[in-house]
């Protein structure tokens, strides 16, 4: 991400939140445990999860809620997860 845009990504984000603060993840991934386990693995066991199967049972939602410490925190997660493939960030 260029870091004109990720500076003004951080401008909101520490807008809308007080450091440490609790943060909303979604993401859509392929419903297979091997890519909802790699998505799982970037964050600590402590998290919150939700998962919601799509109608026809091929995709999941997940939301992963965290309290992280900063901004960077969150461009740290989306981009660990970026790097699974067939994965989408909402």
């Amino acid at each position: 991400m260029e870091e004109d845009k990720r500076a003004g990504l951080r401008a909101q984000l520490d807008a809308h939140h007080q450091w440490p603060s609790e943060y909303m993840f979604k993401f859509i991934a392929p419903n297979q445990e091997d890519q909802i386990g790699a998505v799982l693995s970037v964050f600590p066991d402590s998290v919150q999860v939700e998962r919601k199967s799509s109608g026809g049972g091929k995709y999941v939602s997940l939301t992963v809620t965290e309290t992280l410490s900063s901004a960077d925190a969150v461009f740290d997660r989306y981009e660990a997860v970026g790097r699974i493939g067939g994965i989408f960030a909402l």
